[in-house]
């Protein structure tokens, strides 16, 4: 059963040259564009405005305006970047790949052997990054301050269309195959053809295993490339990325946003058609969706409201999972809740139970 998991809200229009590359920094937008440019956009709304202390440090649901441009951030168009929040730095990968502090862009670092470089991934709980290059995989480490030390460099059989780290190895998708390649001895070990069609995509899950597409299907494997199970989510259409946020798998399709929860069997929750979207990323309280000129944000819907919309249409089950998901400190309006929807689970599977039943299963839910 459909219902709004997400809102949507368009943060910002008009934004000229067109945007390569997004990423988010507490409330700001930070927007690679293709001349090269770094624009940073913040909330209209000052801080003593509207929005609560809380929120200094999250996406808000209001219009963008530009704040700062920085002219020649970089010397040819970025490909990616990413805010490695922990570290209060800037990942970009453009001509090579670049660090800076945040707030203030200082470079701190930029990796002279990444120049050509066309997909990395990033450790962050070891500081660790990986790189591929031509038909190369190269593996540095941050060492806390200012430098990067490299660690390794493997060679690998053709280019690498798609990486990401799993555990202390690197999935990688070469050619039509998707590889663990063993961090510490270079060795690689097949795991499954990634498809004829559709580009292959490696995702790594908050679990540490990874999902991986072939054509519109997600497959889940742990960090050894094995399947997990035998359930799978299968997409309208093959998605050019996925992001994970509990309940719900986010997937960038060709002309929509595709939302499925993360219960078995993977069902439809909500699309959100957007036209010519072309990025999208996690921030710590939404979802960024961009095309070359705007950017749109997809806030959660709260728990309650989406619980009182599933619990409305019937769907009993989907509802009753989010309940788990309240705050420890909703306990009592979850067992309330948990309680009702149970009740008209009952009566939808029995429209008319024995009172003995209905009378058990009251004393049941009220403990």
């Amino acid at each position: 059963m459909v219902h709004s998991a997400y809102d949507s809200f368009q943060l910002l229009t008009n934004c000229s040259p067109k945007i390569d590359a997004i990423a988010s920094y507490g409330s700001k937008l930070l927007l690679g564009c293709s001349d090269g440019s770094l624009k940073i956009y913040g909330p209209e709304s000052s801080d003593s405005d509207r929005s609560p202390p809380s929120d200094h440090h999250a996406l808000r649901k209001e219009q963008y305006e530009l704040e700062r441009t920085v002219v020649g951030f970089s010397k040819k168009p970025i490909l990616s970047m990413e805010v490695l929040a922990s570290r209060e730095l800037l990942l970009s990968l453009s001509e090579s790949i670049a660090f800076h502090r945040l707030p203030n862009l200082e470079t701190i670092a930029v990796l002279t052997k990444a120049k050509g470089a066309n997909v990395y991934s990033w450790d962050d709980r070891r500081g660790f990054l990986c790189f591929a290059r031509q038909k190369r995989v190269c593996i540095f480490r941050h060492d806390g301050g200012r430098g990067f030390v490299e660690v390794k460099d493997f060679g690998v059989p053709d280019t690498v269309k798609s990486m990401s780290w799993c555990g202390e190895n690197i999935c990688i998708a070469i050619r039509k195959e998707y590889m663990i390649l063993n961090s510490t001895n270079g060795v690689l070990s097949e795991v499954f053809p990634s498809g004829r069609l559709a580009q292959p995509l490696v995702i790594s899950l908050p679990s540490g295993e990874l999902l991986l597409g072939k054509e519109n299907i997600g497959v889940f494997v742990d960090q050894n490339g094995k399947l997990l199970q035998a359930d799978r989510i299968c997409w309208s259409e093959a998605p050019t990325t996925v992001i994970i946020q509990k309940p719900y798998a986010i997937a960038l399709l060709p002309r929509r946003v595709e939302i499925r929860s993360l219960r078995v069997p993977y069902p439809m929750i909500q699309t959100v058609v957007l036209q010519n979207v072309r990025h999208l990323i996690p921030s710590s309280n939404a979802v960024i969706v961009a095309s070359e000129n705007s950017v749109f944000g997809l806030f959660p819907v709260p728990l309650g409201a989406q619980i009182v919309q599933l619990t409305a249409s019937g769907d009993f089950e989907e509802a009753l999972a989010l309940c788990k998901l309240l705050p420890a400190e909703d306990a009592s309006l979850r067992a309330a809740k948990e309680g009702s929807i149970h009740i008209r689970l009952i009566f939808s599977k029995h429209p008319d139970p024995p009172i003995e039943y209905y009378d058990c299963t009251i004393l049941a839910l009220l403990g």
